[in-house]
């Protein structure tokens, strides 16, 4: 016998209990329900007529006396009128429970009371009415003479009737609610019995599922578990008969059979793939780092566990987390839980690390591992040796500094010599000598130019000139800053203003290189806007104790393609200004700025103006040295 037919004979007695009980059940419920909603239903019309009626009556006996009180010709009208729009309400009443009598005969005997009463009743309150307003005789008609009850009196005796209809009425409902409470007894008293009938075929058919089903699964999982969890893939499960359970038994030992041949054959490949991987990295002389996304070092190459000391164990699991210096430490962090590459590209990003007993340079790459559904897998750290090509930087920095220093000195002279034959101190000069020697002082001037930023670019990229910092008002440094070109933006008719809305930190700078780099940036500004425009500087607080600088012009602004490369070194932009540019003020004010250990963004649209953004510590914060490890 198959699997599938044992567990429906063993549900099939279930099945037909719960179907018997459920049809006993409903059957019940539908006939007890039937007829309480019948009974309620004809008992509460006339208990709902019954409370109305007697409203109506002690309104209308309200009106009688209220026409007893009445002081004039319009309250008897009143009182008149009370009296009939009340008994028409008090008719439909009664005819609602002449029509709805449901207890035989006591109800239909009150019944007829209660209509003989009603027009009694009625017939002395109109009559009451016909007397003369304030007359002695109404007041006898009303609460009745020897003999004659009057108004009063038939009031009274018809809120009796009208109370035996309503009390027996809920008499009527009272015993329905008992009798459905009986049947209801009867019926828990039935399915308790089945029930329990039921539980005890339950408890025998779970003893049978477990017996004949449970058995052969349990020992399927148990060889399952110890599969999964300690991989013993030699573990087998027994097989009970041939039904399903023991097809399952026996597909599942071909199943780990098959496992441990793949298991053999797929060791020796992950072990080549990994001695692989190894060999690798090994090859190169930069430092690499493969890290998991917990920050466990996975595998390091000779070179990285010298610098680092971390690395997998001996046995090839993942060594300890490892701690990145300061400058790495945001990078792996969004490498890993981001997916962001960082691969900076100049000197400044660079860090440096005492190897050996000499400073060794390196320019760090880190770049997220993601496998094919795009799952961060880890993330691999690459320090590559730039020690000799910054050599060569401070070489070429030395050498710039040095030429320009030592062609300064000559130039200058030149210089003055232009401007002293121009003063025609040492003669007069023709028109063509003049021409020619103002074209020299331009090209002159342009050239001392040139050599002066050549000069402070070196400066700022020269390691043994420090630079001096302390805490400066920063809206002070703007307005010296925007005083210092204020004459040249008048005269082309440009305004310059300073915002200070907010309150903002002291900044930690020198300032002397920050002032040039304002300087830089004012007098870009300035030459980029037409006349009639304006520059705005402003300073307000950021993130991190920071303060930022805001330097927007409504000038010419700069095309897309340029925005990228605003800040490399002889960089000018065509067709934007006449006057000539060495096209290294913006690099200057990267250099500066990146000295500080601050940031700076560029924001332009053609045609509607830039705006530069500094970012600078504040005073309070620690100053971070790009660079320093």
């Amino acid at each position: 016998m198959s699997l599938r037919i044992r567990i429906l004979l063993s549900f099939l007695p279930l099945v037909a209990f719960l179907a018997g009980l459920g049809a006993v059940g409903l059957y019940q419920l539908e006939r007890t329900g039937g007829r309480i909603d019948a009974i309620l239903k004809e008992n509460y019309a006339s208990v709902q007529a019954m409370f109305r009626l007697n409203e109506a009556l002690e309104r209308i006996d309200s009106s009688l006396q209220f026409a007893l009180s009445a002081r004039g010709p319009e309250k008897e009208k009143e009182a008149r009128d009370q009296f009939e729009a009340n008994w028409r309400e008090f008719e439909e009443q009664f005819w609602v429970e002449e029509n709805n009598v449901t207890i035989h005969p006591v109800e239909d005997d009150l019944v007829k009371k209660l209509r003989v009463l009603k027009g009694d009743y009625r017939d002395r309150g109109r009559a009451f009415f016909a007397l003369p307003r304030g007359s002695p005789e109404r007041d006898a008609a009303y609460y009745g003479r020897s003999g004659d009850p009057g108004p009063l009196g038939k009031f009274r005796e018809i809120k009796e009737v009208s109370g035996e209809i309503l009390r027996i009425n809920r008499e009527n409902m009272e015993q329905a609610r008992d009798h459905a409470k009986a049947t209801v007894r009867t019926a828990l008293i039935g399915c308790g019995a089945v029930l329990v009938l039921l539980i005890g075929l339950v408890l025998a058919n779970a003893w049978y599922l477990m017996r004949t089903i449970l058995g052969p699964i349990r020992a399927v999982t148990e060889a399952a578990q110890a599969i999964g969890g300690s991989g013993q893939l030699d573990r087998e499960a027994p097989v009970f008969g041939r039904d399903e359970l023991g097809q399952l038994a026996e597909a599942f030992n071909a199943m780990t059979r098959e496992l441990r041949r793949y298991r053999r054959s797929n060791l020796d490949r992950l072990m080549r793939a990994q001695q692989t991987a190894q060999a690798t990295i090994d090859s190169f002389p930069d430092p690499i780092l493969v890290i998991d996304p917990t920050g466990r070092a996975e595998l390091a190459n000779p070179t990285a566990l010298g610098l680092f000391g971390v690395g997998p164990t001996p046995a090839g699991e993942p060594g300890p987390v490892w701690q990145p210096p300061e400058p790495l430490r945001q990078p792996v962090r969004d490498a890993i839980q981001a997916q962001k590459a960082y691969q900076p590209e100049g000197f400044d990003l660079a860090v440096t690390f005492r190897v050996g007993g000499e400073d060794r340079t390196y320019l760090p790459q880190v770049r997220p591992i993601r496998d094919t559904a795009g799952d961060t897998l880890g993330a691999a750290v690459v320090l590559n040796d730039v020690t000799r090509f910054r050599v060569l930087d401070q070489f070429k920095t030395d050498l710039v500094a040095t030429v320009s220093h030592e062609l300064k000195t000559p130039l200058t002279a030149v210089r003055l010599a232009v401007h002293v034959l121009l003063e025609e101190g040492v003669g007069p000069l023709t028109p063509k000598q003049t021409e020619l020697l103002v074209d020299a002082r331009d090209n002159a001037e342009r050239l001392l130019t040139l050599i002066d930023q050549l000069l402070a670019l070196a400066r700022l990229q020269r390691p043994q000139d420090r630079a001096t910092y302390r805490a400066e008002d920063a809206v002070d440094l703007l307005r010296r800053a925007a005083d210092a070109v204020r004459s040249r933006a008048e005269d082309k008719h440009v305004g310059v203003q300073v915002v200070a809305d907010e309150p903002v930190p002291p900044v930690a700078v020198d300032p002397e290189r920050i002032g040039q780099a304002l300087g830089n940036l004012l007098t870009n500004a300035v030459t980029y806007t037409p006349a009639g425009g304006s520059v705005t500087l402003s300073a307000a607080p950021a993130a991190g104790g920071r303060v930022c600088l805001t330097i927007a012009d409504t000038g010419v602004g700069i095309p897309p393609e340029y925005l990228p490369h605003v800040f490399d070194r002889f960089l000018r932009i065509p067709g934007q200004s006449e006057e000539a540019g060495t096209g290294l003020g913006l690099a200057i004010v990267k250099e500066a700025v990146t000295a500080h250990g601050g940031e700076i963004t560029c924001a332009s649209e053609p045609g509607r103006g830039t705006t530069f953004k500094i970012i600078l510590p504040g005073a309070a914060s620690p100053r971070e040295t790009p660079g320093a490890v």
